[in-house]
């Protein structure tokens, strides 16, 4: 690796540790910034993680794919932490994430710690201090369940970091932090049971004390919520633990009456275009739905709609008639998939005709060979910032090239323009149907309520 190393800084405390250790951020963020600078390292980001366990999945942990989207955007050499315990507890998800760094050749460095993960006996240290460090936060985790068991008895306050529960809060009461109504939101939450009483709707409810304090919380929020026994006061078993928002009658009472509606959707009304089609607005996913005739309550009709938009999340309000848009897509989709054809066969054409446009590893060279001319003194700092902003501006171009290089396989496609699928398609089906329109269709952009744009699966 050439030049100055670029850094991310990346400082971890679980909520377990928080509870136990008290292990700080800002000590390790310290540190890491000290022992960066001696190095003559330079920081491009610090990545605070907070509240999660190294045990969990990297997927789930956000501050990890915001560093993991920097390390493949090219904007980091070298990852730093002060222990190997603060990177990962995990054997497997190690090497899951490993293989992205190796794959963007970005190494890590335990500043507090010494490894060597190009030896064999290098990487074997690696998987045993990491299975070390695995039974050591399972036993961890045991530790922490029987003194929260423990707290719980005694009704002392036991909840950690982001999930503090909505309309409560710490107390010290007699020298113990109990858990009471929050004053700052007692209110709202004393709005929202009202309303989930009056009306029996979680849904409306929800949406009700949105608009009424300006807050923007999610449906599944306000349903997580009103699945939560801490409401009644009960917690876990144990009664009387904090003061209670509802009675334990009327609780069940909504429970009930939300399974129950549940229970009564229809399960084998099938929506022909689930997952393809994207709000114009927000971008996401429009969510089927249905009414039904007023003449004919029997009779229903399928449509989308942003579920964002019908929680005022999003301005888009339209719903698009499923039987309008598989009938534009019986009319239009040949002569669009015939278009898009064309045109990636044009793509093709002029991607053989293009030559290599730069050398990689000729540049490469190039670029070692002016860090060193730069580290013996030689050229100037202007000189080089300049030459080596140039030299790796033209291995990106070089990489780009290489990537579009690549074929885009669209013979599936071709294959299906020799179907008469209009011709059999009253044959199909509605499971075929859909699955036919999944196999050539990636997704559908709507502009009101008909299609704009089609993107072909490729």
């Amino acid at each position: 690796m050439s030049g100055v190393l670029r850094v991310a800084l990346y400082p971890r405390v679980s909520t377990e540790e928080q509870v136990l250790k008290g292990y700080s951020l800002e000590a390790q963020e310290e540190a890491l910034v000290s022992y960066a600078e001696e190095k003559g390292y330079k920081i491009v980001g610090i990545y605070r993680d907070e509240g999660f366990s190294a045990r969990k999945s990297a997927m789930k942990r956000k501050v990890m794919q915001e560093l993991l989207i920097d390390v493949k955007a090219g904007k980091i050499d070298r990852i730093l932490f002060i222990k190997l315990d603060r990177w990962f507890r995990n054997v497997r998800e190690y090497h899951k994430v490993q293989a992205i760094l190796d794959e963007h050749n970005v190494t890590w460095e335990a500043t507090m710690e010494d490894y060597n993960t190009s030896t064999a006996d290098g990487r074997l240290k690696v998987n045993i201090m990491l299975s070390v460090a695995e039974n050591e936060s399972d036993r961890t985790s045991e530790r922490i369940k029987f003194v929260f068991e423990a707290k719980r008895r005694r009704k002392e306050y036991c909840f950690t970091g982001k999930i503090k529960p909505f309309g409560y809060t710490a107390e010290i009461i007699d020298g113990v932090k109990r858990c009471v109504k929050d004053p700052q939101t007692e209110h709202i939450v004393n709005d929202f049971w009202d309303y989930v009483l009056k009306y029996n709707s979680i849904r409306k409810a929800g949406m009700y004390c949105n608009e009424k304090y300006g807050i923007n919380r999610h449906y599944r929020t306000w349903i997580q919520m009103s699945n939560n026994e801490l409401y009644t006061g009960t917690y876990r078993g144990v009664e009387e633990y904090c003061p209670a928002y509802i009675s334990h009658k009327d609780w069940e009472y909504v429970t009930q009456s939300h399974v129950m509606i549940k229970k009564t959707q229809k399960p084998e009304r099938i929506y022909l275009f689930t997952g393809m089609l994207r709000c114009p607005d927000c971008g996401n996913t429009l969510k089927g739905t249905f009414k039904t005739y007023p003449s004919d309550r029997s009779r229903e009709y399928l449509s989308y709609r942003c579920n964002n938009g019908r929680l005022r999340m999003c301005p888009y309000r339209g719903t698009p008639s499923e039987k309008k848009l598989e009938k534009y897509l019986l009319e239009n989709t040949r002569y669009e998939l015939e278009r898009f054809i064309v045109n990636v066969d044009i793509q093709e054409q002029k991607k053989k005709a293009q030559p290599r446009l730069h050398d990689i590893v000729a540049l490469s060279e190039q670029l070692r060979r002016l860090n060193v001319i730069y580290i013996a003194g030689n050229i100037s700092d202007e000189e080089y910032t300049a030459e080596s902003k140039r030299l790796r501006s033209e291995i990106d171009v070089a990489r780009n090239v290489d990537e579009e290089a690549a074929p885009i396989d669209i013979d599936h496609l071709k294959t299906f323009l020799l179907t008469d699928f209009e011709g059999i398609y009253g044959t199909l089906s509605k499971e075929d149907k859909r699955r036919m329109w999944r196999s050539v269709i990636e997704a559908l952009y709507i502009e009101h309520n008909t299609v704009k744009s089609i993107k072909f699966r490729t």
